[in-house]
């Protein structure tokens, strides 16, 4: 979301969008928290440095799909 500037224009500090998320989900969360999950991420070495990303966006992709067949068979 930072990246991608969808949160103030990207404007916002990393601290405050930890803080923002942390009391979203209720859960503590801190800016060193976020960089220490990127530097992890950073240094995957297999297929896809993204997994977690890459399987949320396949099953979102697969359930607009089932969605679209079950609006075609509604309209048979």
């Amino acid at each position: 979301l930072h990246e991608m500037k969808r949160i103030d224009d990207g404007e916002i500090a990393m601290n405050e969008l930890a803080g923002f998320f942390g009391e979203l989900f209720g859960i503590r969360l801190d800016a060193r928290s976020f960089y220490d999950a990127y530097t992890d991420i950073k240094r995957r070495k297999g297929e896809s440095r993204t997994y977690f990303l890459d399987k949320l966006r396949e099953r979102l992709n697969l359930r607009m799909q089932r969605d679209d067949e079950k609006e075609r068979e509604r309209r048979r």
